[in-house]
């Protein structure tokens, strides 16, 4: 029994019953075994920082394994050579396996922790690879993506679009825009007509805001996108797309609604897409994003490290129409976001009226009724999805309302306990469903925020009656967008 005793110090405290024979390699023990897992968890301990962002934070999941690494090696290490001091007895005998069990018992939990903390950190790095100091899109000084002459097709005329360069599901609204017409000049002795082209029509001017950009130095402004494709759909089409605009000396938010139905987008001038719409996006806006993923002269207009050209474009024609500076951007695959909430074990939300459910979406795990609520309901993620993404009942402007009010539930139920005991789970979701450019601090304020009851003190959806997102007024959408935030930093209420 005294070989027991001395395997579970070995495993418990490594290095501790050889600090008599082995100091040196006694305080190697002592600090790998117990010292660098300790330091570690006092960090996250007293750290300050959210428990989501550690969570999410890749190199925080990096000292984790390390802990886990040298708390694994020092016992074994620890028991070896305590083996080694015995002077290797064998055969083993029933006490010896007493010992073993005692060392399995402690060492196995340290390797799967080791294994599962490792395959969540490869599965969580994706989602924050573009994490950048610099605005994606600067409404001061606006970064464009150039274009060359291998970008605009030699038979396109930057009044006209071809038809190979249309969006799935492409409604056409070519007869919409102005567009240059050929006249019939005849002179005075009855010539033939001569056909000649007018002088090319005005481009549209740049909207405005009206609002001094030094008044909103503190303002800062995130694009948050939901991507509706999945099984059955074509591609990814930024069905939710949502500005989240934070002042952050005092900690009011604003959540501005963009319809997908939104026509006529306007791009920086001098882009690639400003080039092939120079009189605004021919198609709603939630198809900007796969136009630009399936054209590669378009793709490569907009490179930028870490970050899907998709995003790239829509958000510089969102930033430009509204003359707003966005420095970040965070897109949710809402098809993903079902095995998230299902790895978290579901949410409950207060629904509160009938809300008809959509056509459930392919391979989904569960079924849902064809209406729920209302009242407060216990959804997994197949129903959590179905009912961010209804248009039965309501408009589109309630349907971004019921994707902030599910991320305001996920935000305040989700506990520690939820994010440990399925940690894989949850990682992998994340990895597959989440891009975005904030760091994971950033985005836990984010979450914090939209999960709060008072922070969100504007809440405005630029739809009708407000404005035409048929025939829209960008200079009047963009005035809106600058008093509200204008709004957060005065603290007084924008009227919208």
């Amino acid at each position: 029994m005294r070989l027991l005793s001395e395997v579970a110090q070995a495993v418990l405290a490594p290095g501790w019953n050889a600090r008599h024979r082995r100091r040196p390699l006694a305080v190697v023990l002592l600090s790998f075994g117990l010292v660098v897992p300790l330091g570690v968890a006092v960090y996250a301990a007293f750290s300050g920082r959210n428990w989501v962002a550690l969570s999410l934070d890749s190199g925080f999941l990096a000292w984790v394994m390390v802990a886990f690494a040298s708390a694994l090696a020092a016992r074994l290490v620890a028991v070896a050579e305590l083996w080694h001091h015995a002077g290797r007895p064998t055969p083993v005998r029933r006490s010896d396996l007493l010992a073993i069990g005692v060392v399995v018992a402690v060492c196995a939990p340290l390797t799967v922790g080791l294994v599962q903390v490792g395959r969540a950190r490869a599965d969580i790095q994706p989602a924050f690879s573009g994490a950048s100091d610099e605005p994606l899109y600067d409404a001061e000084t606006p970064a464009v993506a150039s274009t060359n002459p291998s970008e605009v097709r030699s038979d396109v005329s930057p009044t006209s679009r071809p038809d190979d360069l249309a969006a799935p599901d492409r409604v056409d609204r070519v007869d919409r825009l102005e567009r240059p017409a050929d006249v019939a000049v005849v002179d005075a002795a009855d010539e033939p007509a001569i056909t000649t082209p007018t002088t090319e029509p005005p481009r549209p001017s740049r909207p405005s805001s009206g609002v001094d950009a030094a008044l909103l130095e503190n303002v800062h402004t995130v694009l948050l996108l939901g991507g509706d494709g999945g099984p059955g759909r074509f591609g990814l089409r930024t069905d939710t797309m949502m500005l989240f605009s934070l002042h952050e000396p005092s900690g009011r938010a604003a959540l501005i609604s963009i319809p997908r139905d939104l026509e006529g987008l306007l791009f920086p001038p001098g882009s690639a897409l400003e080039a092939r719409y120079p009189y605004g996006f021919d198609d709603i806006a939630n198809a900007v994003y796969p136009v630009v993923s399936s054209r590669r002269s378009l793709r490569d207009a907009y490179d930028v490290p870490g970050v899907r050209p998709g995003v790239v474009g829509i958000v510089h024609g969102i930033g430009y129409s509204l003359d707003v500076t966005i420095e970040d951007y965070a897109l949710v695959d809402m098809q993903g976001f079902l095995e998230l909430i299902d790895a978290l074990g579901g949410v409950t939300v207060d629904v509160p009226k009938q809300v008809p459910m959509p056509g459930n979406v392919p391979g989904a795990p569960t079924q849902y009724p064809d209406t729920i609520g209302p009242g407060v309901i216990e959804m997994d993620g197949t129903t959590a999805l179905g009912y961010v993404r209804s248009r039965k009942g309501d408009n589109d402007f309630r349907r971004t309302e019921r994707q902030r009010e599910l991320l305001a539930a996920l935000a305040t139920q989700v506990s520690v306990d939820d994010v440990v005991f399925a940690f894989g789970e949850v990682a992998s979701a994340i990895g597959a469903t989440l891009r975005t450019s904030m760091t994971p601090d950033e985005l836990a304020e984010v979450l914090n925020v939209i999960g709060g009851e008072t922070a969100i003190v504007e809440s405005v959806g630029l739809v009708p009656p407000l404005v035409s997102v048929t025939r829209p007024d960008f200079d009047r959408m963009a005035r809106i967008v600058g008093e509200v935030q204008l709004a957060l930093v005065t603290g007084r209420p924008s009227g919208y």
